[in-house]
């Protein structure tokens, strides 16, 4: 028996689905993030080890193979692939084809937009655009990690407000629920202990992301602070889907719209829309045909000249139904 691996890993967690070739859901779980650009490999190993541990606790004697996808944050871009890839080929207790390694965002776009052309916008802990043009091509905006980029994103309204509390500590800005409402967060006594803890490590990027609906909640309570950053932070997603537009020449889209910060945020998703609404008004928002981890199961499926059996149709459109119940 065939069974075919969806591994969906962002900058916060990841999960797993295995789905055999008769459409019976075989194992799935959820663990740790896997941005291949900010975990060492040993840290990947330890985490995707632990996930497909879980997955495949009770996998059945007559599976044949197994043929996978991992859609991970950061491997784009990732300048060791094949040193990953040969992590991942290790992880699994049955013989398997050559593991597919893509980004997050591409089976985000897959699964999203069932492989018609269109525009996928992601807003979480980071930022992406990508679009699918008529003749299949994909075209990328944005997306070159918390350091330099993912300009609206959890991370980047995280860290304006990391940059607001020492900015208030030193008396660049004036006094304001900045700092006590960071260092409150983070169970720190002084901006030198927050400091440290960043430093080392202790607190990392998905933690500052974290911090986005703080920043939220303050906007509402009136901080216009905090409602200046949601308001740039809109702009700049809107910009990067303007471009993604432009790039793949979609006038009318449509665009989904998916991750954390727009899932999880009422408020800050319809401010976005309402700029939509405003700056490109032809733009059609729908929503995702299929989840991203049904997304990376398609394409295990699709990469091992595997036509999709019905069962296993059945059963990924049950399981897009039941993400969204």
């Amino acid at each position: 028996m065939k069974a075919y691996l969806g591994i969906d890993g962002g900058g916060t967690r990841t999960r797993s689905l295995l789905v055999s070739e008769a459409g019976d859901i075989l194992g799935r779980a959820v663990a740790g993030p896997s941005n291949v650009q900010q975990l060492s490999m040993e840290a990947l190993k330890g985490n995707l080890q632990g996930l497909l541990d879980q997955t495949f606790d009770e996998l059945p004697e007559d599976i044949e193979y197994i043929a996978c996808c991992f859609g991970l944050a950061g491997a784009a871009s990732a300048e060791n692939k094949d040193e990953i890839r040969e992590v991942l080929a290790n992880l699994t207790p049955v013989p398997l084809e050559l593991p597919i390694l893509t980004s997050d965002a591409h089976i985000a776009l897959i699964g999203a937009l069932a492989n018609r052309p269109g525009l996928l916008l992601i807003a979480g802990t980071g930022s992406i655009c990508l679009g699918r043009d008529t003749a299949g091509r994909t075209h990328r905006t944005g997306g070159w990690g918390p350091a330099y980029d993912d300009l609206g994103s959890g991370s980047w309204i995280g860290q304006q407000a990391m940059m607001a509390a020492f900015q208030e500590s030193d008396g660049r800005r004036p006094a304001g629920p900045w700092q006590r409402t960071v260092l409150q967060r983070f169970r720190c006594d002084s901006m030198e202990a927050l400091l440290s803890k960043v430093k080392t490590g202790e607190i990392n990027n998905p933690q500052i992301a974290a911090l986005a609906p703080v920043v939220i909640q303050l906007a509402q309570a009136g901080v216009k602070a905090a409602d200046e950053i949601l308001e740039r932070a809109v702009q700049e997603l809107v910009r990067v889907v303007a471009v993604t537009r432009r790039k793949a020449n979609l006038e009318e889209g449509p665009v989904v719209l998916v991750g954390g910060l727009l899932e999880n945020s009422d408020v800050f998703r319809d401010r976005l829309l309402a700029e939509f609404k405003a700056s490109m008004p032809e733009l059609k928002i729908q929503q995702s045909l299929m989840t991203p981890i049904v997304g990376a199961v398609v394409v295990a499926c699709k990469s091992s000249a595997d036509a999709l059996p019905q069962g296993l149709e059945q059963a990924l459109r049950a399981e897009l139904v039941g993400s969204s119940s």
